[in-house]
């Protein structure tokens, strides 16, 4: 493996480079920690609180609408693979490209900075994102996903990324004028390069630009709804056409007294315990299977939410009264840890590892995740998979606390 440098310029931005001679490529990614989630705060001392969809509104303006037109466009026709994207807690925008690499930097750098705002611009911006909107709503679990967290959650009013229709028409330019002077200061960003590259030279470009653009600084304070781990109702129903009754439990679990250490070895264990409860090997999915409740594999996933950790299972389902039984049985009794599978859940982690050298995005992209989901700017190594051990997960699993959790069922009637 390769070095990572760090480095901190004058202006607070944060510069990792990872230089590996043996690529043709080069990947190279300017984030802003601003995302779904970030809708109220304060700029220098003013209040100010925002519907959802706004940072995903001002990631489409960004690209279309600065002193170099469509940025992305104009990287595409150097035959750079490039893209922009806003998730829960921030907004990406990144190229990769076996030449011209300098020229990808200041272009992507100067359209990013360099936005003007004009409402008759945003006005027409509105109807592609709002066709994006209309092609989600088609799917059932864009809304089991919205009322779910709108159930999890008492204080945050956070439902998705993207937001409704009435929310996108409601936005203002001047709302995407506050929420861009506010977050799009260098000392809220990072930015991300791996691969072929010089870094003493590409760390002069960087330097050089912020040289010749200086972006005012803001005094920009998250405001804390101080969110409790109770939850807002315990069971609800989505109805939708569904060829079958879908059934989702998901658990609110509190990880702000984790360490950042302790949070990637909890993100392992929880891969590893949902796997061993409800995976295609486990005990209760057979179950399931031979009595008829279920007629697929087990779904499941962890999303990291403001300090909390949502866990979901569901299926399709003939008996959502009894799949709900099994699956919160599970969660209570812990009983199928199995230390056959977990060395196995080591070995296919350490196979992954070895299998991402094969691309420069697969390589740079754990460091990425852990600098987002955990504010933590490290990029893994072997010998963190090989330390972790049977006795820990075990531990690590029987303290999480499962008792908050939202029942929720699509179906196409009552």
């Amino acid at each position: 493996m390769n070095k990572l440098y760090t480095y901190t310029l004058d202006n607070g931005l944060k510069v990792y480079l990872y230089p590996d001679k043996r690529r043709h490529s080069t990947f190279f990614q300017l984030s802003t920690f601003c995302g779904g989630m970030t809708k109220h705060f304060s700029v220098d001392g003013k209040n100010y609180s925002f519907q959802d969809g706004i940072a995903h509104i001002l990631e489409h303006y960004i690209v279309e609408c600065n002193n170099r037109g469509n940025f992305l466009e104009e990287l595409g026709k150097k035959q750079m693979a490039t893209n922009a994207s806003t998730s829960i807690s921030v907004t990406s925008y990144y190229f990769e490209a076996v030449e011209n690499v300098n020229f990808g930097i200041n272009t992507l750098l100067e359209g990013v900075y360099s936005v003007y705002f004009d409402s008759e611009k945003l006005e027409k911006l509105k109807n592609p994102i709002c066709q994006e909107i209309r092609g989600k709503m088609d799917s059932k679990f864009y809304h089991l996903n919205r009322k779910k967290i709108e159930n999890l959650f008492v204080n945050i009013d956070y439902r998705d990324v993207g937001g409704l229709l009435d929310e996108v028409n409601q936005t203002t330019i001047d709302d995407l004028k506050v929420l861009y002077e506010a977050f799009y200061q260098p000392s809220n960003q990072f930015i991300v390069m791996a691969g072929n590259f010089d870094k003493k030279d590409v760390l002069s470009v960087i330097k050089d630009f912020f040289k010749k653009h200086f972006i005012p600084k803001k005094e920009v304070h998250m405001i804390d709804w101080r969110e409790p781990l109770t939850i807002s109702k315990k069971e609800d129903t989505v109805i939708f056409p569904t060829p079958m009754e879908y059934f989702d439990i998901s658990f609110k679990i509190d990880i702000s007294s984790y360490t950042k250490d302790q949070l990637m070895d909890f993100d392992f264990y929880i891969q590893a315990f949902l796997n061993h409860s409800f995976g295609i090997q486990s005990v209760l999915y057979q179950k399931l299977i031979d009595d008829k409740i279920i007629i697929e594999p087990i779904h499941f996933s962890s999303t990291i939410m403001n300090h909390f950790l949502i866990v979901a299972v569901g299926d399709y389902t003939n008996n959502s009264s009894q799949l709900k039984e099994k699956i919160l049985k599970e969660f209570q009794e812990q009983e199928h840890m199995n230390p056959d599978l977990f060395l196995l859940d080591k070995q296919n982690s350490i196979i992954r590892f070895i299998l991402r050298d094969e691309s420069i995005f697969k390589m740079i992209n754990p460091f990425i995740t852990n600098l987002i989901d955990f504010q933590y700017p490290y990029l893994d190594t072997l010998e963190d998979i090989e330390r972790l051990n049977f006795d820990d997960f075990v531990d690590c699993i029987h303290k999480v606390d499962f008792s908050n959790y939202v029942c929720m069922h699509i179906k196409n009637n009552e």
